[in-house]
């Protein structure tokens, strides 16, 4: 069972790449096209997210960065910068806000200059990511310390929330969810004595209605697990971001960097309709498999 479900996510793996392929090189057509006729292309924005960078990861996650700086041009998720034309950009975030993306992450973003964010769990900090499954190794990694998420270079480290207690938010009551919003900040702020205006929902899940209660909570940015090309408007509030890991393939990583694998919501949407009874929920958590390998 266990070989079966491995060799069914990497052929998954393997199908998603070469369809992400086939969208570069139509972007790349396209792009050759605008520039022909004297247009500029509009531009790119990837907004990556990680999870723990353990130990064992840190030379990958480096050249990973080594990549992201010459594809791209790198930019903090907390900013309002209009993005030129004919331009990628991208951004780099870390969920659950693990010790080992600050052992190891954090230099070396800081040999590149590369601003990042962490989505901190204020409830959290200092123990255990309880959620992950049993088989995952996510699940056995520390969470940073306050102390250890105050010694950041805030000019190149944001910290968002990621909720009091990394629950599924669409599962709660409006008071539940109001208070996992709203105190997560509060409680960060206090703890870190920085502003904290960016928040990511965990499990990717999300729905309308806690879109609004972001807003209601101060929140200038909100982000999903939904691969997106991101920030097309200097104010966006709701912003895409696709999945990496320190293990993907060269080739995987890049076309992500470039926006490529942006299709995957669609597929799943057009699933959606073909099988209604095999997507049915409340949230768009579900959304999020699509782009996991």
């Amino acid at each position: 069972m266990d070989m079966g479900l491995s060799v069914y996510r990497k052929f998954r793996r393997v199908i998603s790449l070469l369809i992400s392929m086939a969208v570069y090189f139509a972007d790349c057509f396209r792009r050759t096209i605008l520039l022909l006729c004297g247009k500029r292309p509009r531009p790119t924005c990837a907004v990556l997210y990680y999870h723990a960078i353990r130990d064992e990861d840190r030379v990958g996650f480096a050249r990973q960065m080594d990549l992201v700086v010459r594809l791209t041009e790198t930019i903090s998720i907390d900013g309002r910068v209009a993005l030129l034309p004919n331009k990628r950009y991208s951004a780099v975030t870390f969920d659950d806000g693990f010790e080992s993306t600050v052992r190891n992450a954090v230099p070396e973003l800081e040999k590149r200059n590369v601003p990042a964010a962490i989505f901190a769990i204020p409830d959290l900090l200092g123990g255990f990511a309880s959620w992950w499954p049993q088989t995952s190794p996510e699940r056995y990694e520390k969470l940073a310390s306050a102390e250890r998420l105050r010694s950041l270079p805030k000019d190149l480290i944001a910290i968002g929330s990621h909720t009091l207690t990394h629950p599924r938010l669409p599962a709660l009551g409006e008071a539940r969810a109001r208070q996992e919003l709203a105190e997560s900040r509060t409680k960060l702020e206090q703890l870190l004595g920085r502003p904290v205006t960016t928040f990511s929902f965990p499990y990717g899940a999300f729905n309308e209605q806690l879109i609004e209660w972001c807003r209601d909570a101060g929140y200038e940015r909100v982000f999903t697990t939904l691969p997106y090309s991101a920030f097309a408007t200097p104010g966006e509030f709701v912003v895409g971001r696709v999945t990496v890991e320190p293990t993907d393939w060269p080739l995987e990583f890049r076309l992500k960097v470039l926006g490529a694998y942006r299709w995957l919501p669609r597929a799943f949407r057009l699933k959606r309709r073909l099988f209604p009874a095999r997507t049915m929920g409340n949230d768009r958590s579900l959304e999020t498999s699509m782009a996991r390998k």
